[in-house]
């Protein structure tokens, strides 16, 4: 893994929050999870974050678009088409956003 990779790594677990109803359980905000998702590039993976994307409010993406662009540029475009597809599924269109 890249020292970017660690450093991401790093932050991604001090931002994650516990789950109140599950104490000692910690879960990662949407933009870290969607790194780590699009950096396994798994079908299900893949999947999983278009349909999260396409839920997703228009902060939450500026979020998820200034870590991808931060931490895995190369995966900028492939990101824009997941969102749009993510929001295809949602029934939504790009412009109701």
């Amino acid at each position: 893994m890249s020292s970017k990779g660690q450093t991401a790594g790093g932050t991604a677990l001090s931002d994650a929050s516990e789950v109140a109803s599950a104490p000692g359980v910690r879960v990662l905000p949407l933009h870290w999870l969607v790194l780590m998702k699009l950096s396994a590039s798994r079908a299900q993976d893949v999947a999983d974050v278009a349909r999260m994307l396409g839920l997703a409010d228009d902060a939450a993406l500026t979020n998820v678009r200034d870590t991808v662009r931060a931490y895995a540029p190369d995966l900028s475009d492939d990101l824009e088409s997941l969102i749009a597809l993510g929001r295809l599924e949602a029934g939504e269109s790009d412009s109701r956003r």
